[in-house]
């Protein structure tokens, strides 16, 4: 049967406001997928200009000599020598170890915001505010390093960050890592560091540049 004038008619309509509700949703994706990029780099920016995460990224990227500003007088500076050794018992447990030394605090109170941040990261992952490939290229150095998969920090950091990690309710920044190819690394193995440094030879300072892992 051939279909009549009327029924022609409104078949050019219907398809007509078919592809324009098509070419509406393309928009509304295309907005939603640009605002939220946007959001997430605007988190990284901000993730990346707090002062403890600066300082905890040249911990990171350090075997050596690490300056921080001295609580008590900002112009003086206070020098920590970054090794495996003194990066384990900064990551210590309750169930470990029960006091920390001062310089050990140190280091974990700079790392607590550092480890609360990515936490963040996730946490928005996990509620669909962000994806993973918007952070991913600003994180990938840091994650490395820190779970124990990069170049300049000895595994058994990573081993004992990990513990940390989940002692102290960041399982997050674990979930992060492994979800970004890089997982913790779940076993001890020789230092390379505390083999060197019973020699009597002076530290050896090993700074990385990392060319991803930066804000925008």
């Amino acid at each position: 049967m051939i279909p009549s004038t009327i029924d022609w008619k409104d078949f050019v309509t219907l398809a007509f406001a078919a592809a324009g509700g098509t070419f509406a949703l393309w928009r509304w994706t295309v907005d939603q997928k640009w605002r939220r990029v946007q959001y997430a780099q605007t988190l990284v920016k901000e993730f990346f200009e707090k002062k403890n995460v600066i300082k905890a990224c040249e911990v990171i990227d350090t075997v050596g000599d690490v300056q921080f500003e001295d609580e008590s007088n900002p112009k003086k500076r206070h020098t920590l020598d970054i090794t495996t050794k003194f990066l384990v018992g900064s990551f210590t447990t309750f169930d470990q170890k029960e006091e920390n030394t001062d310089d050990e605090i140190l280091i974990r109170d700079v790392f607590d915001d550092l480890f609360g941040g990515l936490s963040v990261f996730q946490s928005h992952i996990e509620t669909g505010l962000i994806k993973l490939r918007d952070i991913s290229p600003y994180l990938e150095y840091w994650i490395k390093e820190l779970s124990g998969n990069g170049h300049v920090q000895d595994e058994a950091v990573a081993h004992q960050i990990r513990g940390y990690l989940a002692f102290f309710g960041y399982e997050r920044v674990l979930i992060l890592a492994r979800d970004m190819g890089y997982p913790f690394k779940q076993a001890a193995t020789p230092s390379s560091n505390a083999q060197r440094e019973p020699s009597g030879k002076p530290a050896l300072v090993r700074r990385r540049k990392a060319t991803t892992g930066r804000a925008p």
